[in-house]
């Protein structure tokens, strides 16, 4: 096996009585949908980490797992001609990757399957567009786990299938000034909660990185100072802390810590979601502006803080943004109101009280870009009196196939779908659908 690879049994994964371990001498026939490399031992399905195709192997039996069986790499046979050397000499530990164990053409024909094996299954007949990749190295938002045990500090991304923290000192996806804090966080954390976990989450701004801690503290003025000191230290556009179940305190805003979409800067709320690449959001930006139409009213729904509201209403379209949380959109109209671009805002739990029939006729386009779970609530909606143009934005290939199914038994025709591999090394996928009736 390559070095540094050190798989480990999930701990999910429990023996039982009738069906207890053994080792099985296989040969992997294909990679699954999670990233885990799948191979048959008699009448079952073996589902292990961290092999290629081709690979035989030794692997020993660990407990059930959905339709089959979960396993570990015990012994390497013979590997395979599609294994190469991993990256990062985490892998195999930290369950932030899931394939970085197999050759370019490879990975290429998994991570394009992950698209067209839920498009097939619905019975969507289009061939994607050619994949757009994203350069490994440039996520610019990162949300890593913390824990300290007597003060030491472990700070990264949860080991797999476990609550452990992998304490990272490296990491090939991320851009290069947000691992760099790594350790003087861990110092600061140690010294702040002796005993304790919690999660910080980075985005690298314009004017510098923001930071929001989340950890069980209470802020007294010693604290905040310190905080403060470290905010200048590392020349951090914000520092914020948050308390489990408690609002965002602010404690260090040194620079409007911006992100700009299009021409223009938007200041989100500590830790909003903005689209973890910069590369990857102008690519589902310049698709959405090719497909929606120069003029007339447009729906940019699940807006968050306004990436597509922004370069629509800078290009003529009125726009009509719609959230969940009132905080975004208040970060989004106040750029609106400066740059003096058309956009309203509605605060609206869209699968709680998805847009309905009278609310649709104003738009031209509907742009929506739902959490994993998907948006079924508002395909439905839009299958009865949606506009003749759709684009649908989604990290889940799944559930994206699933709501395209409702709009194209309703009439829509999918014109293009385009993958975006933003989350490289994952089974997490971008993909941006044109639909047109």
């Amino acid at each position: 096996m390559a070095r540094g690879f050190k798989p480990r049994p999930s701990s999910k994964s429990r023996l039982t009585a009738d069906l207890p371990s053994r080792l099985v001498e296989v040969t992997i026939d294909k990679l699954g949908a999670r990233g885990d490399s799948i191979a048959h031992d008699q009448d079952h399905l073996l589902f292990i980490p961290f092999g290629a195709p081709g690979d035989r192997i030794k692997a020993r039996t660990m407990g059930k797992q959905g339709d089959g069986l979960s396993a570990v790499l015990y012994e390497m046979l013979e590997p395979s001609p599609h294994r190469v050397e991993p990256v990062c000499p985490h892998f195999g530990t930290c369950g932030g990757c899931a394939l970085q164990h197999v050759d370019d053409a490879t990975y290429l024909a998994w991570k394009s399957g992950l698209l067209t094996d839920p498009l097939r299954r619905v019975g969507i007949d289009i061939v994607p567009q050619p994949m757009v990749r994203i350069a490994v190295g440039s996520r610019r938002r990162a949300q890593v786990a913390f824990a300290n045990r007597r003060g030491t500090c472990a700070l990264g991304f949860h080991e797999r299938a476990t609550h452990k923290v992998v304490d990272l000192s490296v990491c090939p996806v991320l851009l290069p000034q947000i691992v760099a804090l790594f350790q003087p966080l861990r110092d600061l954390l140690a010294r702040l909660i002796p005993e304790g976990v919690g999660e910080v989450t980075l985005t690298v701004s314009e004017t510098g990185l923001d930071v929001l801690i989340e950890g069980e503290l209470t802020l007294d003025l010693f604290t905040r100072e310190q905080l403060a000191a470290f905010a200048d230290a590392h020349d951090l556009s914000r520092l914020s802390w948050m308390r489990p179940g408690h609002d965002v305190e602010p404690v260090a805003r040194r620079k409007s810590a911006l992100i700009r979409f299009g021409k223009n800067g938007v200041e989100p709320p500590p830790g909003s979601f903005i689209q973890p690449t910069e590369l990857g959001e102008k690519a589902i930006v310049r698709l959405i502006l090719e497909a929606v139409p120069r003029k007339g009213l447009v729906a940019d729904l699940y807006a968050g803080c306004g990436s597509f509201s922004v370069p629509l209403a800078e290009r003529g379209n009125p726009v009509h943004a719609v959230e969940g949380e009132a905080l975004p959109l208040q970060a989004l109209i106040a750029t609106a109101h400066q740059a003096g671009l058309v956009i309203t805002a509605e605060t609206r739990d869209l699968a709680r009280r998805p847009l309905l029939e009278h609310d649709m006729k104003p738009f031209k386009a509907v742009v929506f870009d739902p959490p994993r779970s998907g948006a079924i609530e508002l395909a439905q909606q839009l299958a009865a009196s949606g506009p003749s143009v759709v684009v649908a934005v989604s990290c889940n290939p799944n559930t994206l196939a699933r709501d395209l199914k409702v709009l194209v038994d309703s009439g829509y025709r999918v014109k293009a779908i385009t993958p975006i591999d933003q989350f490289p090394y994952t089974p997490h996928l971008e993909c941006v659908a044109v639909l047109e009736r």
